[in-house]
């Protein structure tokens, strides 16, 4: 009896010892895990396995060199810069009291935006609808898809309680959370973080921005923890995933191709997408820790609703907006608070 004991403390050790062996950023290798595994990392926010296991080592590799290369390209910030990213980012977000000045200048916007919403929530998904019509590079059955996660956002938009002062205060308190959680204290600082470290600080931003979305009833957690995925065709180097998962009640459901490279598998979509980013030379420095444009308080600019999201990765569009707020600390961070 006591042999069978030690044999089973032996064993669970060597699992263990096993576990802490695995890199959690290497892609799976098979595809259908690789599929839901993409899934999970924006579940847990974790967007430097993400960077890792959404391409294969070499493509991440340049990634990181040419994000290096435009790094050591930027000039130094300059006092004037510094003093931009410490009003804008600083002290807007994180400073104390930074959610009462927020809603101070939110507040009167509030009031004029509930009776535009409709009107404006009807616009943009007409707008959204033509594009999705139009798109030649989608085929019938991307496009039914489409317009079922349109409507789903657009019936979501059009009762959510965007102009609700209570609500906005719950949303800008994750906002400035988030910002305060991105640990970003200089403009220096925030160009010298690593490719790694630019992505953890994304998923804080992405993080937050989700958490804003769900104050207004939009739960990506919801819909990321119902992600299932099923191959529908393939061979030792190419498949088919079916990915399905449920979008504010409405079930959603993509094929996605998977290419296998050295025994792992990645989206090709997602490889095509990264070798052609590398093939074009930017004009700027590309963070990729880029977001949708804040709206920040004092703007005219209203919420946009209604466009499509990824398959995999939570809604970006159809923001109310405080919860358009969420990206502002990326925003700020990554431009220089200008």
């Amino acid at each position: 009896m006591k042999r069978l004991k030690l044999l089973a403390v032996v064993g669970l050790s060597l699992l263990a010892l096993s576990a802490c062996k695995m890199n959690k950023n290497e892609a799976a290798k098979d595809p259908v895990t690789a599929a839901t595994d993409l899934a999970a990392s924006v579940r847990a926010n974790d967007f430097d396995r993400l960077s890792h296991i959404m391409v294969p080592p070499d493509l991440y590799a340049k990634l990181e060199a040419r994000y290096k290369d435009e790094a050591a390209k930027k000039p130094a910030p300059t006092a004037e810069d510094e003093a931009q990213f410490k009003a804008n980012f600083i002290d807007k977000y994180t400073a104390p009291g930074a959610e009462d000045k927020l809603f101070a200048q939110l507040q009167p916007q509030l009031a004029q935006m509930g009776p535009q919403i409709p009107m404006g929530v009807a616009m943009m998904s007409g707008m959204a609808g033509q594009s999705i019509d139009q798109n030649a590079k989608m085929s019938p059955a991307e496009k039914t898809q489409a317009k079922a996660v349109l409507t789903a956002i657009t019936k979501w938009a059009s009762t959510a309680p965007l102009a609700d002062p209570e609500k906005a205060k719950q949303a800008i308190k994750v906002v400035c959370d988030a910002a305060r959680d991105l640990k970003l204290t200089t403009l220096a600082a925030a160009q010298k973080l690593s490719f790694s470290e630019m992505a953890q600080k994304a998923g804080v931003a992405v993080g937050g921005l989700r958490k804003a979305l769900a104050v207004y009833g939009f739960d990506t957690d919801k819909m990321l923890d119902s992600v299932k995925a099923v191959k529908k065709s393939g061979d030792d180097n190419n498949a088919v995933v079916t990915l399905s998962y449920t979008l504010l009640d409405t079930p959603v459901s993509v094929d996605v191709n998977m290419v296998q490279r050295d025994g792992r598998w990645y989206s090709a979509d997602l490889i095509k997408s990264v070798e052609d980013s590398l093939a074009n030379k930017p004009a700027e420095v590309a963070p990729p820790m880029s977001a949708p444009p804040a709206m920040q308080p004092g703007s005219d600019a209203q919420p946009a609703e209604g466009e499509t999201p990824a398959s995999s990765d939570q809604p970006s569009d159809a923001q109310s907006a405080p919860a358009d707020g969420a990206s502002s600390p990326a925003s700020d961070a990554s431009n220089g608070g200008g």
